[in-house]
């Protein structure tokens, strides 16, 4: 019994972070992938920097005018990575053991910032939302606009203006029937 605890606190103390990931550091590798998804001709998604444990540092890019099957390839994904990882290596701030993981965001990408919006108008979306939009916590509708937080929807074929702030969750919904020929 008394080994296996002793086992089991190192694995915990081996999986704990060397170094503190302080906000500053967050923002700089937030700048670092937009730095990186530029240069390789990309446009920078999200970054996500989970805040437990070793560090992991999640990059989201994509093409701009990317439409499904013609985002970014696992080859551009590994430039950028390369590209990153010399930064990252460089800065002391940074632990030593990181992963670090660049991918697109995917056909029905979370929706996580007012900008992501600019490129789904003319879209449906589907919006978690905290106060009922026609009686539902959750539609999915077209997004006719957004201007200044507010989402101007198209549901059931009326119109409705949602706060930016009433979403909990949005996400980009994909009708799979347009590749198969369905309608």
């Amino acid at each position: 019994m008394g080994r296996k605890r002793k086992r089991r606190r190192r694995r915990e103390e081996s999986s704990a972070p060397s170094k503190a990931l302080t906000a500053e550091v967050r923002e700089a590798i937030a700048e670092w992938a937009g730095e990186a998804a530029d240069v390789h001709g990309f446009q920078l998604w999200d970054v996500e920097v989970p805040q437990h444990g070793r560090w992991l540092i999640r990059v989201f890019v994509d093409r701009d005018d990317a439409g499904p099957g013609s985002g970014i390839s696992v080859g551009e994904c590994a430039e950028i990575s390369r590209y990153m990882e010399a930064i990252l290596d460089a800065d002391e701030r940074v632990a030593e053991d990181y992963v670090l993981e660049i991918s697109s965001p995917g056909i029905e990408r979370p929706l996580k910032k007012l900008h992501h919006l600019d490129r789904v108008v003319g879209e449906d979306v589907e919006l978690v939302v905290r106060e009922p939009i026609a009686g539902k916590n959750k539609v999915v509708a077209r997004l006719l606009a957004h201007d200044d937080g507010v989402l101007t929807i198209e549901l059931d074929e009326e119109s409705f203006d949602v706060d930016w702030d009433n979403v909990a969750r949005a996400k980009l919904k994909y009708d799979f029937s347009r590749e198969s020929g369905e309608q």
